[in-house]
């Protein structure tokens, strides 16, 4: 199938352009005074608007464009409250994590495991961990733009995977940090202008506004109350709500969030960054949940579901259908929309490709050799980038053959590293008493655990519990060369010509949930919500309880959150201090004090002053 224009070609070809252009201008520009640490986390004085986009868009890639509207079209819109989770967690973050997050002198955040828990070991453990989950994003996030062009233009996905790899390379490696950020605000902008112009075209194709959310209210999608408590369930309130606010604490505890709150210049400004950062999160979301809305409606009124007639096999290729319909007549717009894809996977894929290359250098190589110059340690991170994008490559060809919504996908096959790595960093920060012992057994039995749930998934090819919601209408539905059936059922039959078959009448399906699943199966069958959760939890339960083996180490208070002082000031500080990780460190922190103020005070309280 190939229904692209040269004019579309065009409108790609200047998005790539202008991502590679950035990155020669950044590269040219400071190629003078550029150092190996200027090279990762740029100057160190970036504003907040620039970097909180660069940090959505970081997160917010392709898969919120294809992604976010089939888990809508297949399962309705009770996804969203998973945001509301992700906000909560957010406005913890950013009242608890971030002030001691920019405050800490280092260049990975791996780096604090070691001054924390006096092990390199750890930091090791950790940083190994967090490799692997950024290569598996890597590869996930690089499949969306190749099943997009291999829907709408025949374009083999190996072609589109190798293409838009070597450019996302070629951006990250010749530019750093300062232009990975400014790549990913116009990225931003066309992402956006991209799905809006979907909004628009899709709903009036689909009815209207009226229309469209009255088909996606009339199937049953507006789920949003669903407060069953089992576990097994694949979304609920509970799992959606509380799973991703436990899960939310994670996110500047990754290598690309902690770049870019050390991007900005003041502890005022990364916070305020950071709150930009989740009101964006919250709505950008909604309009990606509002594409799958209008992709339903536009299916229902067109007459025929193309999952049930399997005119589609994978959900993640159901917009890039759409587009091919609705656009094919009107030059431009398919080239805009694909550019607005490929926009949005290219500032994933690069940030993710400059927090592997910083984590590589900081954290495997740099502890490890002696002291080299500038020029060499560069040109070595800048190799890392070269390598770590061949891996993404064939990771992606990995992830092209699973068929579940890409929503899904990586929460799933990451969850068992994710969830050990995030846990590791809240022991540490929440628990005074915690130590090595406790946070290295705690992150294997994590590990094991979440690995165990998540493999024995896949192999034994359990669902989990999940109720079945009527599809689109299939009245107007075209199958070749399909003789009389009659379904008793769905009260449908198939009248059958020489070259086709049309459903003639049909009544929908009733509403049924799958049973549920039994003996070991019911481990396997936890909703993927729960993964990462359960992998934390584990860290901080079992972390807690070990550590109690071994006398605690002496600990730097600049090293703890005072969890019980910033949230529970009522209750008095002798039970705080004993009870709720309190202490008195940070008993006026100073939003707008200054970087050089914040080493005085660390060299003063080192010498005992």
């Amino acid at each position: 199938m190939t229904f692209l224009k040269w004019e579309d070609y065009a409108i790609i070809a200047v998005a790539v352009i202008m991502s590679l252009g950035v990155g020669l201008y950044v590269s040219l520009k400071g190629r003078k005074h550029k150092t190996t640490s200027e090279y990762l986390l740029g100057s160190g004085q970036m504003t907040a608007i620039p970097v909180a986009i660069s940090l959505v868009v970081s997160y917010e890639s392709g898969i919120a464009m294809l992604g976010v509207p089939a888990e809508v079209y297949m399962y309705g819109m009770q996804w969203y409250w998973s945001n509301i989770g992700f906000f909560f967690a957010d406005l913890l973050n950013r009242h608890l994590l971030v002030p001691t997050l920019k405050r800490l002198e280092v260049t990975s955040i791996f780096e604090y495991l070691e001054l924390r828990f006096k092990s390199h070991g750890i930091r090791m453990f950790a940083t190994v961990l967090s490799i692997l989950s950024g290569l598996n994003y890597l590869g996930t996030v690089l499949f969306v733009p190749a099943a997009t062009l291999e829907e709408v233009a025949g374009i083999p996905d190996w072609v589109s995977i190798v293409g838009v790899m070597v450019v996302v390379v070629i951006y990250t490696y010749i530019g750093g940090f300062q232009a990975v950020v400014w790549s990913d605000v116009i990225q931003a902008i066309l992402m956006y202008v991209g799905i809006s112009i979907l909004l628009i075209k899709g709903t009036i194709d689909a009815g209207g506004v009226a229309a469209t959310w009255t088909s996606f209210n009339d199937k049953g999608r507006m789920n949003l109350f669903n407060f069953d408590p089992d576990p097994t369930l694949r979304q609920s309130f509970w799992s959606l709500v509380v799973g991703s606010t436990i899960s939310g604490l994670g996110v500047p505890l990754a290598q690309v969030a902690f770049l870019r709150i050390k991007a900005t210049p003041t502890v005022k400004s990364a916070k305020r960054m950071y709150l930009y950062t989740a009101f964006a999160f919250l709505i950008t979301n909604l309009i990606s949940a509002a594409e799958g809305v209008v992709l339903f409606a536009y299916y229902n009124a067109k007459g025929c579901d193309p999952l049930e007639s399997k005119e589609v096999d994978n959900p993640n290729q159901l917009i890039a259908n759409m587009v091919v319909a609705i656009f094919k007549n009107t030059p431009c717009l398919p080239g805009l929309y694909l550019a607005a894809i490929f926009s949005a996977s290219l500032s994933t894929m690069s940030s993710t490709l400059n927090g592997l290359s910083t984590l590589f250098w900081e954290d495997i190589v740099k502890p490890h050799t002696k002291s080299m110059s500038n020029r060499k340690s560069t040109i070595i991170t800048q190799l890392s980038v070269l390598v770590f994008g061949a891996i993404g490559v064939v990771i992606a060809f990995l992830v092209s053959g699973i068929e579940d919504p890409i929503v899904q996908i990586f929460p799933t096959t990451s969850s068992c590293l994710k969830g050990a790595i995030t846990g590791i960093f809240l022991l540490g920060l929440f628990c005074p008493r915690a130590n090595s012992l406790g946070a290295i057994v705690s992150g294997c039995m994590s590990c094991a655990l979440v690995g165990w749930l998540s493999i024995g998934r896949y192999v034994n090819g359990v669902s989990s519990v999940n109720t079945k919601l009527e599809p689109a209408s299939m009245e107007n539905c075209i199958f070749p060369n399909v003789s009389l059936i009659t379904n008793t059922n769905m009260s449908s039959y198939i009248i059958s010509t020489s070259n086709m078959s049309t459903f003639a009448s049909s009544q929908p399906p009733d509403i049924t949930t799958s049973s549920g699943p039994e003996g070991v199966n019911i481990f396997y069958a936890i909703s993927y919500k729960w993964l990462r959760t359960i992998g934390i939890l584990t860290v901080l339960i079992a972390g807690s309880l070990i550590s109690r083996l071994r006398k605690p180490d002496a600990v730097d208070k600049s090293l703890t959150v005072p969890v019980g002082d910033l949230l529970c000031s009522c209750i008095p500080k002798s039970f705080r201090r004993k009870y709720c990780c309190g202490s008195q460190y940070h008993s006026s922190t100073q939003d707008d004090i200054s970087l050089d103020d914040i080493q005085l005070d660390h060299v003063k309280t080192s010498n005992g002053q």
